[in-house]
Formats: structure tokens, sequence, C-alpha cells
């Protein structure tokens, strides 16, 4: 069952997974009939595609900036008949690096961080290799080029091993390259920020997130950690595949432990919100020139360290400040990152010179997540060259004629 859900009404109706036909929604709550043809193709390659494999997700597209469609589908729990609406909570997984990154990115734009500065100017803290340790910055950090071993000491977190106990050990960890110099995905080494936003501002992480980000953009149901999560009820409860079937999971603690890395929770509405605010449509809560910096390309990564599968369209791949990077059939700067924890998917893609943006959240560990984003990209490169690319031959076969 799908789930539709507009600005200003109540959920009200269950609708058939056969039923299409997206709506616009505007600033003050009405609806237009504006529908766009990779909009629809994109909910119709969800509903008919994905969603009889799924327990559920929740699907948001971004159009000319505005919210086009914002859409749940499924139940909260396999075999439940709570419906998953506008306002249930999902887990971000990995989505969470994009808020750690924008929270950093406003510390700096007050004055009260640069991405320069080494963490140990804020920090007590050890590394193997003494020379790089002063080389470690607040960039290093959020673009994964701390020069640390891949995924460093993943594994503890995996074990539910307290954060504090885990960075106390990485002095430990050996270095593959020297800082600012190689991509690394890390989770631990990536929380520092949290503690690094703590000794420069005298705010937790998540109190600065909220005050910051959360309530100026409506985020309402947004919240960090297990307990948030757990005690909401109207969340999406994570499933994994057992024998061909899907069964529900209790939800564990352990990747929120890593809170600026992983430990986030927010809606599919929560999330159309933040597309919007990373498309520039929020200059008063984040400027442009903010986001210019946080979107900008830091290192190189392959299409397999990015966890993509390989696409002719798909080229110069990049992390850049909490967000990966890449260009799509010959349009450049789509900024992207998925997540992936026990029982959840999540993906987020935006453009922001195209004012384009795509939120796919899902209550299960399935392939589908990734495929939605390539074949939005698809519905949209093929609308973008059949809308634009005829007044520009019209325009150079113009110019040939008068020549």
């Amino acid at each position: 069952m799908a789930v539709r859900c507009c600005w200003g009404l109540k959920l009200a109706a269950l609708w058939s997974l056969t039923t299409l036909g997206a709506q616009a929604v505007g600033d003050e709550g009405e609806l237009s009939d504006r529908p766009v043809d990779y909009v629809l193709a994109t909910e119709q390659y969800v509903v008919e595609e994905v969603m009889p494999h799924i327990p559920g997700a929740a699907l948001a597209i971004i159009a000319d900036g505005q919210i086009e469609l914002l859409q749940g589908y499924g139940a909260q729990r396999n075999g439940g008949s709570e419906p998953i609406g506008r306002h249930t909570v999902f887990r971000l997984a990995s989505v969470s690096k994009t808020i750690a990154g924008t929270a950093a990115g406003l510390a700096v734009h007050a004055n009260d961080l640069h991405w320069e500065t080494p963490v140990k100017d804020h920090l007590t803290l050890d590394f193997r290799n003494p020379e790089y340790s002063r080389k470690i910055t607040l960039q290093s950090l959020l673009s994964h080029t701390t020069g640390l071993m891949p995924q460093a000491y993943t594994n503890l977190i995996e074990a539910n091993v307290p954060y504090r106990e885990v960075i106390d050990r990485l002095d430990e960890v050996s270095f593959i390259c020297p800082p600012s110099s190689c991509y690394s995905y890390q989770n631990v080494a990536f929380s520092l920020v949290g503690d690094v936003l703590l000794a420069a501002t005298g705010e937790t992480y998540e109190d600065y997130v909220e005050r910051r980000l959360f309530e100026p953009l409506g985020m309402d149901d947004a919240s960090f950690g297990w307990r948030a999560f757990t005690q909401n009820a109207d969340r999406a409860t994570p499933h994994i595949k057992v024998r061909g079937r899907w069964h529900p999971v209790e939800p564990s603690p352990n990747y929120y432990h890593v809170v600026p890395a992983a430990g986030a929770n927010a809606s599919i509405l929560d999330m159309a919100l933040w597309v919007r605010a990373q498309l520039g449509q929020r200059p008063d809560v984040l400027p442009p020139e903010l986001l210019d910096q946080l979107h900008s390309p830091q290192v190189a990564t392959s299409y397999r360290q990015a966890h993509y599968r390989a696409h002719p369209e798909l080229s110069n791949i990049h992390y850049g400040l909490g967000w990966r990077l890449f260009d799509f059939g010959g349009n450049r700067h789509f900024v992207h990152h998925g997540g992936w924890v026990q029982g959840t998917r999540t993906e987020v893609l935006f453009n922001r010179e195209h004012q384009l943006g795509l939120v796919f959240l899902s209550n299960s560990e399935n392939r589908y997540a990734r495929e939605v984003v390539y074949r939005f990209l698809e519905l949209y490169t093929d609308y973008y060259r059949q809308v634009e690319a005829p007044p520009l031959l019209q325009q150079a076969e113009q110019s040939d004629h008068d020549s």
C-alpha cells in the first residue's frame, strides 16, 4: 500500500501500489497539477519495481527547487497495519555525515573553527605517527583524508564498544598515506568532528545541530540516538531478509555510538526540507558560499570506493565535506550520500544547478535503494536532453545559417 501525503493535509487514504500521479507541493500547502515526466516515471519505478520486494519506503523528489513528490509506501513493520507517512522516522545511517559536515561548516562560517585548523588544537588525542598528528585537520576529517587505514575500528563499533573507548585506541592505528593525500573512509575518525565542535563552541554536537539546523529548517521529526528512535511510535522498523522473507529486527545501538557518522534519525519530510536547504533555498540558514565549500571536491575516489555500480554515464567521482560528488550524463555537480546499517538503506541526491533532488528511505537492507538513484538519474538525463538540448541545437543551427 502507498500512502500519499502532502503539505497542509492529514495523512488520510491508503492507495494501491498501482496508483500514480505525483502532484507538486507548493510552499503554502496547495497542490498543483504540474506533472513532471521524470517524477512520475521515478514513482512508477518505485511502485512497480521496488515496493513488491521490500517492506516499506519513503520517497521525496524536488524539481525546480520545489517538493514535487512526498510519498510513503508500505508498512512500518512487515505484516503490520501502520503505514509509512511523511512523519515516520527512519535511521539515516551514513547520511548522518551530511549533517555533521554542514554543522562543521556553520562553525567555520561563524569563525568558531577553520577548515585547516589541526584537530590537536582542540582535542587531546594521540596518533601513531607524531609527524602526521598535526596534519589531521577538520577538513581532512570530513573528507576522509586523515590517512588512517580504511574503516579504522569500525569493527569495534560493530561490536558495540563505546565511542570513548575506541578513540582512546586511535594511537594504535597505522597510516596508509600522509593526511590530505588519499581517500580512506572512516566512521570513528569522522565522528571526532563532534568533539571538535564541543571544544570550539561549548555546545554538544547534538545541541548545536538542533539549534543551528533542525529548528530553523523545520526538521521537527529529526533526532539523534538509539533512545530517540526506539521511543518514537511512528518509526520505520528495520528489517533483514532470512530465508527469503523479511523479518523485523530491534535496532542495534552500535552505530549510534558514532553520532556524527551514523547517529541521526529523520522523516521523509525532514529530508525533503534538508535537500531544499542544500539546494540553496534557505540562505538564511545555509549561505551560498558555505554550500560552495561543502559541495567542493576534496579527493578523487573510484566508483568502487564510493560503493557505486559502474555506469557508462557516471564520471568524475569525488568526496567533498560530508558529501559524495559526481557527474552523470553530461550534467555536472551531483551531490550524494547513501547509508546502510542493519535493516536500513537510505539515499540522498541533489544538483544545485538544476535545482533537483531525490530522497529514498527504506526500512530494509536491500539492493534497490542504489538502483532508485540510478533510475532517477537516467530518467532525468533523458528528460533534460529532450527538453534542453533542442533549443541549444536550434541555436547552433541558426548560427551556422547566419554565418
